[in-house]
């Protein structure tokens, strides 16, 4: 009797167990728990892969954004294009204004020229070639063998009296040279009516026997000489004329 009743408190025992074995896999299971291995891994969120729309707008982001740099490049080269145009739009009027202001001279059919100093007072004073004193009576004379005022690169080479002759053009013509100062203008015009403008950048005084001063300097000039008593001595009225006074100005 002891006998079976122990062994069916042995089997419900068993079974008990049984029981509380399948009910604890089975929680474990729903929670994650693997006990046999039979599971990759516990139950939860696994992210999942990016889907196709998710590069299609990676790869659209992209294409946006390399538009977007093409686009800036091609509208800076387009400004950069623009401002070059108009600088070589103002050079080019800036070029022909110089052109239409100082028109390439015609050389004229004879070398007569008339003087103007304004502030010495001197208007249209006849120059005429050569410095012997029948030229030089009739006003002021050009140097022969140096250059005119419609050559490039000339030194056009003008003499006159200190004082001259009474009754005539020459009369005290370059009288007032030395009060010429750097920066004073004085004008050429050619038998054709055409004008050279020049304004005074120097002043010498050099020896009679110095021919120097009548070779180019590489600059279109117009050199004015007369006679002074001596270096220095502007206003003594000869009868020496030791130094020889010399006026340079460059074309303007």
């Amino acid at each position: 009797m002891k006998n079976r009743r122990r062994v069916r408190l042995y089997g419900f025992i068993t079974i008990a167990f049984l029981a509380f074995l399948g009910v604890l896999i089975l929680g474990m299971s729903i929670f994650g728990i693997d006990l046999l291995g039979t599971n990759d891994g516990p139950i939860g969120r696994v992210d999942a892969p990016a889907t196709p729309a998710d590069s299609t707008d990676l790869q659209k982001a992209a294409q946006d954004e390399a538009a977007f740099v093409a686009r800036a490049r091609q509208a800076a080269a387009e400004q950069a294009a623009k401002q070059e145009s108009e600088v070589r739009k103002q050079r080019a009027e800036r070029r022909a204004n110089e052109e239409e202001a100082s028109p390439t001279p015609v050389v004229p059919p004879d070398t007569t020229m008339y003087l103007t100093i304004p502030k010495l007072g001197l208007y249209d004073i006849p120059v005429l070639e050569g410095t012997s004193e029948a030229v030089l009576s009739q006003g002021v004379g050009h140097m022969p063998g140096t250059g005119f005022p419609w050559m490039d690169g000339a030194n056009t080479y003008i003499a006159g009296h200190r004082l001259g002759y009474p009754g005539t053009v020459s009369d005290h013509v370059f009288y007032s040279l030395p009060s010429l100062a750097v920066g004073d203008q004085l004008i050429l015009e050619d038998s054709l009516g055409q004008k050279y403008t020049y304004q005074v950048s120097e002043i010498l005084e050099v020896a009679p026997s110095d021919l120097s001063v009548t070779s180019p300097t590489g600059g279109d000039i117009v050199s004015l000489q007369t006679c002074i008593e001596n270096y220095g001595d502007y206003w003594t009225e000869g009868p020496n004329w030791f130094a020889r006074y010399i006026v340079r100005a460059n074309r303007v």
